[in-house]
């Protein structure tokens, strides 16, 4: 239809473009050039338009076709702008509800491990706890163990020191036997016993039963202690402050055991 119609519009601009050719052919045919002159200014006007106007209309017409051709393309272009805009807008919007969820999903995955490291941290803080109490129970089954074997060895000293039994009274009264200091009393009369410096100690009259007897205390102190740590609630710090180190201590300003002196194991202590 649409090129039917442009046919037709062609067919109708020619014929209007012709037909004042042909007039201006007729009048030259009857009268010759006198029947063009004959016309007058008037006459020339309607002839110079009649052969221009159609082709002014045509141009316009053309012009106009042009024109509405372009906006039409013009039209379509963006209308196909505006679809690929809506995709991409769409596109974007699914994009943009996946990266969301994603981003929940990396947020809780966030918030679990968190939740998994404060966990772990609360089960190594209360494991630690543990070994703490472990070990410091450990070291005071054995510091009570180490510390009867300590009072059997100062038990001895100071039965080497002072006897079993005291020297027969007068008027007839035997011999008593001499009482044990109970508890710490035993390692502080150890203490006020021996010496405090080492000049002291060199001049000081000591049995070798007696020395060996110290170097078995200071052994038995010395082995408990290397399993006691620096630093900490219990350290070796607070052991060497007892009685018993500063006994330790006492006692290493004593001479070493003479092993070329035979001490039958059974006089080691005061009969």
């Amino acid at each position: 239809m649409r090129l039917l119609a442009r046919a037709i519009g062609f067919g109708l601009l020619l014929l209007a473009a012709l037909l004042p050719v042909g007039a201006a052919l007729v009048l030259l045919a009857l009268d010759g050039p006198q029947a063009l002159l004959a016309l007058g200014p008037a006459g020339w006007v309607s002839l110079a338009a009649g052969l221009l106007l159609p082709g002014c209309a045509a141009l316009l017409a053309q012009a106009w076709a042009t024109q509405r051709a372009e906006l039409a393309e013009l039209r379509r272009a963006l209308l196909r702008q505006a679809e690929a805009g809506d995709s991409r807008h769409l596109v974007l919007q699914a994009m943009l509800a996946e990266s969301r969820e994603q981003t929940s999903l990396l947020q809780e995955q966030v918030r679990l491990q968190l939740g998994q490291a404060n966990a772990g941290r609360r089960q190594a803080e209360t494991l630690q706890a543990l070994a703490t109490e472990t070990r410091l129970a450990r070291l005071v089954a054995e510091w009570d163990m180490t510390g009867r074997e300590l009072a059997a060895v100062m038990a001895a000293m100071w039965r080497l020191a002072f006897g079993w039994r005291t020297a027969e009274g007068p008027e007839g009264r035997g011999a008593v036997e001499l009482p044990l200091p109970a508890g710490a009393e035993l390692g502080l009369a150890i203490l006020r016993l021996l010496p405090a410096t080492p000049e002291d100690m060199a001049c000081f009259q000591v049995d070798e039963r007696f020395v060996r007897q110290a170097a078995r205390y200071r052994a038995l102190f010395r082995d408990f202690l290397d399993r006691v740590p620096e630093t900490g609630p219990v350290n070796r710090a607070l052991f060497r402050d007892m009685v018993q180190g500063r006994l330790d201590a006492r006692l290493a300003l004593l001479p070493r055991p003479n092993h070329a002196i035979t001490v039958p194991p059974e006089t080691l202590a005061a009969e």
